[in-house]
């Protein structure tokens, strides 16, 4: 049912239980599995220069390098399940880079994310990524919430 399943990863811990949920998926279907980190440098720049004007230094590194972390540290959960996932980090808008540009691009069946992500001032101002990726999405996407104890 399911060939290729991505997973954004943000560091947070609801993405992590999305990665928990789609490496299960991952191994019913004997799908692909593909981790990735949306850099949002656009904003960065910004946010750093006031102008749009790329002379950030070195936070585009740091951009980058963070990204690769939190993929690095995704990967690892998917090897200790025995999984082989690819990991990318890709440049733009998560809202949508995650929602159409990827998955248009790269034969996504299935998009797996949390609830909600790290960044919740950003989500109070402009709307939460998951919420716009649900809406506009080119393909399925699993929604995962933290479990309650009812």
């Amino acid at each position: 049912m399911y060939k290729h399943i991505v997973v954004p990863l943000d560091g947070s811990h609801n993405s992590k239980l999305a990665l928990s949920e789609a490496l299960k998926l991952v191994n019913q279907f004997n799908a692909e599995l593909t981790l990735v980190n949306v850099a949002d440098d656009k904003r960065l720049i910004y946010e750093v220069t006031g102008t749009g004007i790329a002379n950030t230094g070195g936070y585009y590194k740091e951009l980058d390098e963070h990204a690769t972390a939190i993929l690095d540290e995704g990967k690892k959960i998917a090897t200790d399940a025995g999984v082989t996932a690819k990991t990318e980090v890709l440049h733009g808008s998560p809202k949508q880079v995650i929602a159409v540009e990827y998955p248009e691009s790269h034969d996504v069946d299935l998009i797996v994310m949390g609830k909600s992500g790290t960044d919740a001032i950003d989500r109070l101002l402009v709307g939460s990524t998951t919420a716009a990726v649900v809406r506009n999405a080119l393909t399925n996407v699993l929604v995962i919430a933290e479990p309650t104890n009812n």
